[in-house]
């Protein structure tokens, strides 16, 4: 439905620019208000003002108002007898905008509203637009609510222009009179109508775009894999390079390099499939046949054993232990009946665990023992390794095995129809069966605690260090003698330790600290920190420059 009002009012779109407001910047709010004007509501003669704050990163408010006094259509007009125009109106618009990528810049949209109260008559809109505001006076209020988008660019440094466009919808209520000027009221009326809202602006900002993008660019983190902090102090910004500690490795870590049975024990997993033991990752103690005794003497259980409770001991004898578990997994031959070979096969597990136990002193609990009764899976796999020839078996007879061993789902059907060839019994017994009598998968899982002094550093330090709290800093570490060692060892918290003490002696002036500080980051930097090596290239910028500003505040308190 049609609004019988002034169209170039209706659709003046009051746009403003504003700066991000970021929120690790202390003044960004600060430079952040502008000021602007809509020319197309000026080339309408209409007086306008607006201003805008940033309230986010990427988020502004603002409310403009316009108000038209004089009658005529322009103002050097308004005496004009013969000119019977009658345009007279205020109006006020609040926003919210939404911009892309930052205030200030690009492609924006928003939301607005506006209320308007006018008086109009004898005025004659293009394209035959409103016909009863060229024949009757309209005198009333629009309250309408608006979206619009837009995009601003920076032709100058602290001038912008915007360009925007939208649509208002909104409820007009206006008395109509008989004639432009004067007249009885003919009818009082409510529409509802959609009207479209255009502006072009000029904005003016105190802080200009190169000041305002030096400003905003201080204030941003730089993450690259590295934790920083920007430290903002006129006239320059110093990005601070910090990294988190490792604890030092333990027995178990040292062990588990060379000794691939030796697993952190969050990388523990269930035995599924029992495939032969390799070198790789496990130990295999042997038993003669039908037997659960261990004997030291039988096969390599000597060696084996020894470097079994050596790693167990060392383990246990770390200060940091905080979890230690030996998993041991006995198994039986394919020779005899599976009731048999079950409680063999644990009963073999559970040897390894008490000969372990009675020599380094471990408990019940610290044990994992399991019987996997008889070892056909680790049969299959040595099947499937000679299938080329080898162990004297020929690539015929290890087929011949395979298909019995997957065709035949009873154990002890299955090793009943290969005793039924004598022959090859007799060689499968001599060449496999005899390894296959172990406790064959034996793991040695550990955990440990995070050391208390890296547990200092990371959880006290840089916390303390990122809110720039430096002398708090300085004092965890010299109240932890241990983490204050560390500073001179670990690169990461040399650099760390440097830095809170670099800016503590700026904060009091002591030069003989200053030095001593930039010394442990450089110290840092040739131990191999990366982070330390940016961070001296900051200090070389930031300490002068630092300087300068403390003394100009002394002389601007002078003043």
């Amino acid at each position: 439905m049609k609004i019988f009002f002034p169209l170039l009012l209706a659709v003046a779109c009051i746009s403003m620019p504003c700066n991000a407001a970021d929120s690790h910047s202390a003044d960004s709010l600060g430079r952040g208000i502008s000021v602007r004007t809509n020319l197309l509501w000026g080339a309408a003669s209409e007086p306008n003002l607006g201003v805008e704050v940033p309230v986010g990163e990427h988020v502004s408010v603002g409310v403009a108002g316009g108000l038209k006094s004089w009658p005529r259509w322009m103002p050097w007009d308004w005496d004009n007898k013969e000119n019977t125009t009658h345009w007279r109106n205020f109006a006020v618009v609040p926003e919210v905008r939404y911009y892309l990528d930052q205030i200030y810049d690009g492609w924006f949209a928003g939301a607005d509203f506006i209320y308007t109260h006018y008086n109009v008559g004898d005025v004659r809109f293009p394209f035959g637009l409103y016909p009863e505001a060229a024949n009757f006076r309209l005198q009333g209020s629009y309250w309408a609510g608006g979206v619009f988008a837009g995009y601003a660019w920076w032709p100058w440094e602290h001038w912008r222009l915007e360009a925007d466009a939208g649509l208002f919808v909104g409820l007009a209520a206006y008395d109509r009179f008989d004639c432009p000027h004067c007249g009885s009221k003919l009818a009082e009326e409510r529409k509802v109508g959609v009207v479209p809202q255009v502006g072009l602006n000029l904005a003016y900002n105190p802080v200009g775009r190169t000041e305002a993008e030096r400003r905003r660019a201080q204030a941003q983190y730089v993450l690259s894999g590295t934790d920083t902090i920007t430290v903002l102090t006129p006239p320059v910004a110093f990005t601070v390079y910090l990294k988190e500690i490792k604890s030092p490795e333990t027995a178990g870590d040292r062990l588990s390099h060379g000794e691939p049975w030796v697993i952190p024990i969050q990388n523990y997993r269930p035995l599924d499939y029992l495939t032969r033991p390799g070198k790789d990752s496990i130990l295999c103690v042997k038993f003669p046949l039908d037997s659960w005794e261990l004997k030291r003497d039988w096969a390599a259980n000597a060696e084996v054993l020894d470097r079994l409770q050596a790693a167990v001991e060392q383990i246990r004898d770390e200060a940091r232990t905080s979890e230690l578990l030996v998993s041991i997994v006995g198994l039986a031959s394919i020779e005899g009946p599976q009731e048999r070979n079950d409680t063999l096969s644990i009963r073999r597990a559970r040897a390894v665990a008490d000969y372990l136990s009675s020599r380094t002193g471990l408990g019940r609990r610290q044990f994992e023992t399991l019987g996997k009764g008889e070892a056909w899976d680790w049969f299959k796999d040595q099947l499937n390794a000679i299938r080329g020839g080898g162990e004297g078996l020929s690539a015929e007879q290890a087929d011949y095995l395979l298909d019995i061993v997957s065709q035949e789902p009873d154990p002890d059907v299955r090793e009943r129809r290969i005793k039924a060839n004598a022959g090859l019994y007799a060689l499968v017994k001599e060449r496999l069966l005899a390894d296959q009598r172990s406790s064959g998968y034996i793991r040695v899982y550990y955990n440990a605690a995070e050391d208390p002094v890296t547990q200092a550093y990371n959880t006290q330090v840089l916390p303390l260090l990122k809110a720039g709290r430096y002398h708090d800093a300085v004092r965890v570490f010299q109240a932890n003698k241990e983490l204050e060692a560390r500073a001179q060892s670990d690169p990461e918290a040399t650099n760390a330790y440097g830095i809170a003490l670099y800016f503590t002696a700026l904060d009091k002036k002591d030069e003989a600290q200053e030095q001593k500080a930039m010394e442990l980051v450089r110290q840092a930097a040739r131990q191999g920190s990366e982070a330390a090596g940016r961070n001296l290239e900051g200090m070389a910028v930031y300490g002068p420059a630092r300087k300068e500003y403390d003394a100009w505040l002394e002389l601007m308190k002078e003043k």
